[in-house]
């Protein structure tokens, strides 16, 4: 499919309206996509500090400027 500005053709004398981002749009992605991929992250990092604290005794990333 392609996106172009022009004005949409009738099919079969109905003129169906272009796709358009709504609110609605905006907070499914927001829920369905950022907040898992920033909680898998903070999981991962939660993960990668104690096993850097505890196993090998050394900081890790930012954690270093705090200690």
């Amino acid at each position: 499919m392609r996106f172009s500005r022009r004005a949409p053709e009738p099919i079969h004398c109905h003129v169906i309206p272009p796709r358009h981002f709504t609110g609605w749009a905006a907070l499914y992605f927001v829920l369905f996509v950022c907040v898992p991929l920033l909680g898998a992250g903070l999981l991962l990092d939660v993960a990668l500090y104690t096993v850097f604290r505890d196993l090998f005794d050394a900081c890790y990333a930012i954690m270093c400027l705090f200690e």
